[in-house]
């Protein structure tokens, strides 16, 4: 994807209009313009403005993306113990993320983080694939069943809970991508005992970093 067209589709996915993008990056409206149409070619100062009005990284906007499949391995799936939380997510899409991501979360009886709601800018889909869920979304709340699924703006303050007696398993479908971790992110039990750091996280729109569960 050329950087006009991915700088204008990620404004576009978040909500924004060309002069709002301007004014968050402190750039004109003509030139925002001009980026988007690959008309210029903005410096490395400009990106970092771009991208951090965008939520995103230089590295996502310049990075040219994979045109070929990616498979994700069940036992190379990168996994994040969330929070301090006994929840545990596992990262099915591929990595270096793209424009969508797909986690599977276990959520143990009794996970509760109604006080931990966040919101960034697109859309989530929570299935459920077992168990008993309670999806907080605004000021609705939604009990999901095993094969019960929920489509809803990730712009609502939302949180998801265990109400069930039982370990529940969810799969969740972010667009844009959203969650990024900042605990420890490691591979499958067969990659050996090697760890490494994330090196970001979840936002909500306040920008503190907070637990996807």
């Amino acid at each position: 994807m050329q950087l006009g067209r991915k700088i204008r589709d990620l404004r576009l996915r978040r909500g924004m209009t060309v002069q709002q993008l301007a004014a968050a990056s402190s750039l004109s409206k003509g030139f925002i313009s001009q980026v988007e149409n690959d008309r210029t070619s903005p410096s490395l100062a400009t990106l970092r403005n771009l991208a951090r009005a965008l939520e995103t990284s230089v590295a996502y906007l310049v990075v040219e993306e994979e045109q070929v499949p990616h498979v994700v391995r069940a036992d190379q799936r990168p996994r994040v113990q969330v929070g301090g939380n006994a929840g545990r997510v596992e990262v099915l899409s591929a990595q270096p993320k793209r424009n969508l991501e797909l986690i599977l979360a276990e959520l143990p009886p009794g996970l509760s983080s109604r006080d931990k709601k966040h919101y960034h800018h697109g859309e989530e889909c929570v299935f459920c694939i077992e168990g008993t869920v309670r999806l907080v979304c605004g000021d609705q709340t939604f009990v999901l069943d095993t094969g019960d699924s929920c489509h809803y703006d990730g712009r609502m303050p939302h949180a998801v809970e265990n109400c069930g007696e039982r370990t529940a398993r969810i799969v969740i479908a972010i667009t844009p991508a959203a969650f990024e971790p900042i605990i420890r992110v490691y591979a499958g039990p067969n990659a050996g005992a090697s760890t490494h750091a994330g090196t970001a996280h979840a936002h909500g729109r306040d920008g503190d970093s907070e637990s996807i569960l």
